[in-house]
């Protein structure tokens, strides 16, 4: 742990002290009672936290020259500041509030890269702006998908390829808990197949191709999902985490193009 005293005496600790950084540090990271309630943060958009998180980030990056202050010391401090923008960008759908997934999390980019210049400029172009969207909904799908299919997206868009080809039946889907969620179930259910809900998700081309097959992110190169990955742990091979990347790319593209 980085010493609190060395901590003190920096720029970083004076330009935050007293603020929702200075208070989650002193209380998530010291482990030290505060005598108020920890200063709140005022953001309304998923923008706003981005830039807000690339601006921690390259501050807290700027420690590294003090004594214990190793890559695993300074992720630990930026994770127990770190907010996620995804809650901060909504749809809605069937009067249903959907928030985004990013698919790629700060966990994730930082076990790949360490905490360091690269893993910040790629969480500042994979994190951007916000991609797939579903309903904010206690174990619902985007937190479902993360036990059941290690948060695998073409996993995911299977089973829900299998509810609409049942006919609207969770009942061979191993999200099917998620599924029958009265939420998610009503988000769902307003979409006629699943051809719909690929456009409404904005995915075609990226993450499913023009005949409403899903992607294969394991196997790259276009190659069609036909069945669940074996694999379900959080990990994921060098080959899927690459495959996530360059379909979260084509999906900016095609965004940006249609514009």
């Amino acid at each position: 742990m980085i010493d609190l005293a060395e901590l003190q005496q920096t720029e970083f600790f004076k330009k935050y002290q007293g603020s929702y950084v200075g208070d989650k540090i002193l209380r998530d990271y010291y482990k030290i009672p505060l005598a108020k309630q920890a200063t709140s943060t005022h953001f309304s958009s998923y923008e706003e936290v981005y830039t807000w998180n690339l601006q921690i980030f390259q501050d807290i990056l700027a420690l590294i020259g003090l004594p214990k202050a190793t890559d695993e010391m300074l992720w630990k401090l930026a994770y127990v500041i770190y907010i996620d923008p995804d809650g901060y960008a909504t749809r809605k759908r069937a009067n249903v509030i959907c928030t985004a997934d990013a698919l790629l999390s700060f966990k994730r980019i930082y076990t790949q890269y360490g905490f360091n210049e690269q893993m910040i400029k790629v969480y500042a172009s994979y994190r951007k702006q916000p991609l797939i969207y579903f309903p904010r909904e206690k174990n619902g799908i985007n937190m479902s998908r993360a036990f059941v299919f290690g948060d695998r997206i073409d996993s995911t868009l299977l089973d829900l390829k299998v509810y609409y080809e049942n006919g609207k039946n969770p009942a061979n889907c191993r999200l099917n808990k998620a599924f029958q969620l009265a939420k998610t179930a009503a988000f769902l259910q307003s979409f006629t197949n699943f051809a719909e809900l690929v456009d409404w998700l904005g995915i075609r081309g990226s993450f499913v191709d023009e005949r409403n097959e899903v992607f294969d992110l394991e196997k790259g190169h276009e190659a069609i999902l036909t069945d669940y990955h074996i694999e379900t742990s959080w990990e994921w091979s060098a080959n899927y985490y690459e495959h996530v990347k360059l379909a979260i790319e084509k999906y900016i593209n095609l965004k940006v193009n249609k514009r």
